[in-house]
């Protein structure tokens, strides 16, 4: 019995990283802005392999995040890392050998879209 819990809570407790970062494609900001007064939440998840061993980390970016939500940039942002149940669950049922990891960013956003002109995949040409 000592071993399975000492098992478990090590599956729980594995080394899994998310690097949040910003390559400035949209602007992000802790700060408020006046503009921005729809509140966004983007959900997103990752996934680990090996007792959260492989990938070392991943890294998300924050304003391409933002961009393929259509958005023209956020502020106010926070950022969440979660596991919930089911995907501990998932982590317990596959002995560690698969860990998703979910995320989510919340902040505000003008209540403009991003232009069409911009999504991701277009090309902006003059």
């Amino acid at each position: 019995m000592n071993k399975l819990l000492i098992s478990f809570l090590l599956m729980v407790s594995s080394c899994t990283t998310i690097h949040f970062r910003s390559n400035n494609s949209v602007p992000v900001s802790f700060d408020g802005n006046p503009k921005h007064q729809r509140e966004v939440t983007i959900v997103g998840q990752k996934n680990f392999y090996f007792w959260g061993t492989d990938p070392e980390h991943h890294e998300v970016y924050i304003d391409e995040e933002v961009r393929a939500a259509g958005y023209d940039g956020i502020s106010k942002l926070i950022i969440y890392e979660h596991k919930n149940p089911q995907d501990m669950l998932i982590s317990f049922l596959t002995f560690g050998l698969y860990m998703p990891r979910g995320y989510t960013i919340t902040g505000f956003s003008s209540a403009h879209d991003l232009p069409e002109s911009l999504d991701e995949g277009s090309n902006l040409k003059k």
